[in-house]
């Protein structure tokens, strides 16, 4: 397990093949810079604790529309640590209340409820709150992500030429080259890491530097293949342990626009 982020005197833990985004949601506590996102395993696979503490509460919720395939719960886990709660959503509780647990426990499986959209991974979503407020949707308690910072490229346009490594009914995955700060892999722009989606219409995207968070404008989006336009919803960035991929979102679930092997340019500007 590697450090990811803290607030105060609370870590935030992530396995070493797991991704992270601070920015890539809608949900309110994101656009605070009060939550992060982590992506391992599998949709009913194994989650392990991101932190130390005692579990103080469980609580389980209906979700919107639920979909098949789909789990109509929503569940929270609330560890208690010092002064402040943890929040932990997305994961079905495999421990009790009143159980101390240990960075890397496992605490549940992750699951696939009416909250998730048809392109969205196993996920960890984690905060740190008071304890009065856990419950509540926002948060102001902002974390400060742990990277060892070095300078990256500061251009405030990037050109990625990208090989698609693998398409699904959900997404293609594209490599391209990155940059590294420690044991932390992105893609750089204006001196920090993309994190988020990016698509033509709408953003939930921002940009990850050692001053902090910061939320630009987009200028330039093109995604072309053969100098050909590719249709698609969007395309999603996340920081990575291992080397980072960039997932092209299609315009609904099933379409395939790419295929293994093919070359494909992103041109991308704030």
């Amino acid at each position: 397990m590697n450090k990811i982020a803290g607030h105060d005197d609370v870590n935030i833990y992530a396995p070493d093949n797991s991704r992270f985004s601070f920015m890539k949601s809608p949900y309110a506590a994101h656009k605070t810079n009060s939550a992060v996102d982590i992506y391992y395993g599998r949709f009913g696979g194994a989650a392990f604790s991101p932190v130390d503490g005692k579990i103080i509460d469980i609580r389980s919720f209906d979700t919107p529309t639920p979909f098949k395939d789909r789990d109509s719960k929503e569940y929270l886990i609330a560890i208690q640590q010092g002064k402040y709660v943890v929040k932990i959503i997305h994961i079905k509780p495999g421990i009790s209340i009143g159980k101390e647990i240990s960075i890397g426990e496992r605490i549940g499986t992750f699951i696939k409820n009416g909250y998730f959209i048809f392109w969205n991974d196993p996920v960890m979503h984690v905060e740190v709150r008071y304890p009065r407020d856990y419950l509540r949707a926002s948060n102001c308690l902002e974390l400060l992500p742990d990277i060892e910072w070095r300078n990256l490229p500061d251009g405030r346009k990037v050109e990625l030429v990208c090989i698609v490594e693998e398409v699904n009914e959900h997404y293609s995955l594209l490599f391209a080259p990155f940059q590294t700060c420690g044991i932390i892999g992105g893609f750089a722009i204006d001196g920090g890491f993309i994190d988020g989606y990016i698509s033509s219409n709408a953003h939930f995207f921002g940009i990850l530097k050692q001053e902090g968070f910061f939320r630009p404008h987009v200028s330039l989006l093109e995604i072309t293949k053969e100098n050909r336009s590719v249709r698609c919803s969007g395309i999603a960035f996340c920081l990575s342990f291992n080397e980072p991929r960039i997932k092209l979102i299609p315009e609904k679930y099933g379409n395939k626009p790419l295929f293994v092997g093919d070359k494909i340019n992103i041109k991308f500007g704030i």
